[in-house]
């Protein structure tokens, strides 16, 4: 696992080795064990190193045998044993026990198509000298990043947005959608990096840059199936079990120590007890908590952490952790961050680093399998909104609407749309709620969300053949699950820490896809599902159905039932209950701040309607806007002031 940076131009470039340097060394959190560099006319690479596999040979960049291309990557293949044997036995001489020159030779010999044979998380940077042409990959569920910005004939690049930025090369340019995208939906989704000429490779894409043109090109695509297996569910548990314990067995490759991750959630006990069984060596696992019994699953990580005989490390932090860390985990990230308990997971990393270099995580089973039971089981209530619509006279559809679970917070009565309830259900803050806010300026620069609406609106054509009910586990899949990737990747690498995700390999997702939807949500009884129809998902999720319900029944194998069976918690942070105090007070001082008046981003009399009444709202919602604003601003002055 490491990180790269660096200039490629077929026109040429201007070399300046310090410059290279000092921006390579932004990234020493994510490779501190080893650097190298590789430079000629038309390419500049800086690397850093975190040594995982062949830790003694396998430096970068490196060149492959036949000398026409040079490597920098980050990452893990974790079939690269058996494609080395491949290699081999065309007699093709390897000079390490490396996967990275795996991954050089095999492209060398047998052509850029050979990356469909590759199992791993990889984002790499492929130079062709012979063609004088450049290569930026990108794995195929984006667990691993990459960053680019495109100057005429000249593309910059790097694992993480710093380095781009700190160049000179890019400028600092605030790209307000990504801001408006994130109000919704945490996170910048098909809209730009937050800076305006900061882009990413997309995930399962490749870009190409050489004299004549810069192109993009998929070589995986998320699975559409509506197409299921037609097996009994017995043996669909027993196939499902088979295929996570290969991936995770093929995760567990390393020559340092591994640890996990361990929530006491039903995903990483999961694989942590796959893992005591596959390894024959005593590992650690790890968890992080705050100090508020309401918001601590660390008694069920015991349960796991004692039945498989780990060393547990949990890290406790308190509402003033959390305000002295946030500033410092933004400026780390050089983005707003997207879910708040970042800064909790990224003071676990800072622990797990002084014990290990690479832990199992659990990141994906709730998009794969169905977890998000408030919103992923939505599809029922929009049926009940499309036959109403259908089949009831308009004078009587607000009433029956209502009998249906209709009520102030969701009005089912005014969805035009499959996609007008997905941002319903979805928003953290609501699309006119946010216009209420960002000042005019800023409206009229992003037309009133035209491109947040256009994107949606071309993901929501192309599954309009799939089953409403698994279109939004897919689009869960394919864009929810960014942000958590990311959230990872960052926070992992800045202590340097590799963190694996075997639920995120491409099999996974392919076989899951092909599980019918009453695998994935089941009700617990016909008179459970009869009675759901008179509620909505938000109330119904884990009280009249059973979400995540193969990997649960699957997880009886390994799992205490309590633990298989649990309501899913999911790291919340106690946001509303610290508003009640100094993190409010906080709050106030940074978004009344003459500062952040100046900037203009948002109306103040909103803001300080929002700071002195709060709001009544499930799952600290309240305290999550307010949260949102401030890492807006605070990433505003630390990457744009």
């Amino acid at each position: 696992m490491c990180g790269f940076y660096g200039i490629f131009s077929p026109t040429g470039i201007n070399f300046d080795k310090g410059k290279l340097e000092n921006i390579t060394n932004l990234i020493h959190h994510r490779g501190p064990d080893d650097t190298g560099y590789f430079t000629n006319q038309n390419i500049s690479l800086g690397f850093k190193r975190l040594s995982i596999i062949d830790i003694q040979n396998g430096k970068q960049p490196l060149t492959s045998q036949n000398k026409r291309y040079v490597i920098v990557f980050n990452g893990e293949i974790y079939n690269y044993k058996k494609l080395r044997k491949k290699l081999i036995s065309k007699n093709i001489h390897l000079q390490t026990n490396s996967d990275t020159e795996v991954l050089l030779e095999s492209i060398a010999n047998f052509g850029l198509d050979f990356i469909k044979e590759i199992n791993g998380m990889f984002a790499f940077v492929l130079y062709d000298r012979e063609d004088n042409c450049i290569y930026l990959f990108r794995d195929r569920l984006g667990i691993k990043p990459i960053f680019f910005s495109l100057d005429k004939k000249q593309i910059i690049f790097s694992s993480e947005i710093k380095p781009l930025i700190s160049s000179g090369l890019v400028s600092k340019e605030i790209n307000f959608n990504a801001i408006s995208s994130y109000f919704s939906f945490r996170f910048n989704y098909g809209v730009g990096n937050f800076f305006k000429n900061v882009h990413s490779v997309e995930p399962g894409q490749f870009v190409k840059l050489d004299s004549k043109n810069f192109t993009k090109k998929k070589y995986w695509h998320y699975p559409l199936n509506n197409e299921k297996f037609n097996l009994k569910e017995e043996s669909l548990i027993e196939k499902c079990g088979e295929l996570i314990e290969e991936v995770t067995s093929e995760h567990l490759v390393s020559d340092v120590p591994i640890g996990s991750l361990l929530s006491g959630g039903l995903d990483s006990s999961l694989l942590t007890s796959i893992m005591s069984k596959k390894s024959d060596k005593k590992f650690r696992t790890f968890s992080a908590s705050f100090d508020d019994v309401d918001y601590d699953e660390n008694k069920f990580s015991k349960i796991i952490s004692e039945k498989v005989k780990s060393d547990h490390l949990n890290v406790v932090l308190n509402s003033s952790d959390y305000e002295n860390k946030l500033n410092n985990t933004i400026i780390h990230s050089a983005s707003p961050l997207s879910i708040p308990h970042e800064i909790a997971l990224n003071s676990l990393f800072d622990q797990i680093s002084k014990h290990t270099k690479v832990v199992i995580s659990g990141e994906g089973a709730d998009e794969m399998f169905g977890g998000y039971g408030r919103v992923q089981s939505s599809g029922f209530d929009y049926e009940k909104i499309k036959f109403v619509k259908k089949f009831v006279p308009k004078n009587l559809q607000s009433s029956i609407l209502k009998l249906f679970g209709s009520n102030e917070e969701f009005d089912w009565n005014k969805y035009q749309t499959q996609m007008d309830h997905f941002f319903d259900i979805y928003k953290w803050f609501g699309f006119e709620e946010k216009m209420g806010i960002l000042n005019n300026e800023i409206k009229d620069d992003i037309k009133y969300d035209a491109e947040i609406k256009k994107f949606w609106s071309n993901e929501f054509e192309q599954i309009q053949d799939l089953d409403i009910k698994e279109k939004i586990i897919f689009l869960f899949q394919k864009h929810h699950l960014q942000c958590l990737l990311h959230r990872l990747d960052i926070h992992s690498m800045a202590h340097s820490v590799e963190a694996r995700v075997p639920f995120c390999d491409h099999r996974i997702i392919e076989f899951v896809n092909k599980v019918p939807y009453s695998m994935k949500f089941k009700w617990k009884s016909s008179y459970h599902k009869f009675i759901s129809i008179f509620d909505n998902s938000f109330n119904n999720s884990e009280k009249n159905d059973i979400s995540k319900y193969l990997l649960r029944k699957l997880s009886l194998k390994y799992l205490p039932k309590e633990i298989s069976y649990k309501k899913k918690l999911g790291f919340p942070v106690p946001l509303d209950k610290w508003l009640g105090g100094s993190f409010l007070i906080y709050a106030k001082e940074i978004l009344l701040d003459q500062k952040t008046l100046n900037r203009g981003i948002f109306k103040t009399t909103q803001v300080e309607n929002l700071l002195n009444n709060k709001e009544k709202l499930s799952y600290d919602f309240w305290g999550k806007k307010i949260w949102m604003l401030i890492n807006v601003e605070l990433w505003a002055r630390n990457f744009i002031d």
